[in-house]
């Protein structure tokens, strides 16, 4: 490779410099080479003088840039595997991203409706759980398709229980549960309507709820 030399470990550097900068230094007692520096390995065809950029991977100090196929170059290990990853150096908060300039950046798609509420357990986790109510309707139940799923409780149905919020309002109706729904220890009576307001407990099978509104 025009302008390079390779030294018996492999490495490729700048024919002027007298050594391979990336082995470690011999019995002087000085440190090994600088690891932060960019080693390559791997065979490459020579394009006009340049590497091949088709048969490169590089992983650089961003987080990896895959181009297509085969020889990688890595910052630290040769046998680093070539998966692309995000770039570790940006922040991430619930689905932005904030880029170098502080700009922040869509990465996943944001709720299309507005949170208007929670449900706080103590029964699936003594230290506390939480989950959010949406505008519309809200469904809980086993199943995975409900918008919020109990799997640690067997006796709660596929799906067991709505909540709806409507302009402002909260309502809540058991969907013909197996085994009872209780609003501040009331049995619902089978998909009929009920007020739900804020502060009020809410027992699904096993599992209690309190209901705060967001309101």
């Amino acid at each position: 490779m025009k302008g390079f030399k390779r030294c018996n470990n492999g490495h490729f550097y700048k024919e002027s410099l007298e050594e391979c900068p990336y082995c470690p230094k011999s019995a002087s007692g000085s440190e090994g080479g600088n690891m932060d520096k960019t080693m390559i390995s791997g065979n490459f065809e020579n394009t006009q003088g340049g590497l091949d950029a088709a048969k490169t991977q590089i992983f650089g100090g961003h987080g990896p840039t895959v181009t297509p196929d085969k020889t990688q170059i890595s910052g630290a290990n040769p046998n680093t595997p070539a998966t692309p990853a995000k770039d570790l150096n940006r922040t991430f908060i619930q689905g932005l991203e904030i880029d170098e300039t502080g700009n922040t950046v869509a990465e996943n798609p944001r709720a299309t409706r507005m949170i208007t509420g929670w449900l706080i357990s103590y029964t699936i986790d003594p230290m506390g759980v939480d989950f959010r109510i949406y505008e519309g309707n809200n469904s809980i139940g086993r199943d995975p398709g409900n918008s919020i799923v109990i799997t640690n409780d067997a006796a709660v149905s596929g799906k067991h229980v709505t909540i709806l919020c409507k302009k402002g309002k909260f309502f809540i109706k058991d969907e013909m549960a197996a085994n009872a729904t209780f609003l501040n220890n009331e049995e619902l009576e089978i998909g009929k309507p009920y007020d739900l307001n804020d502060g009020d407990t809410i027992k699904v099978a096993n599992t209690t709820f309190k209901f705060k509104s967001a309101q």
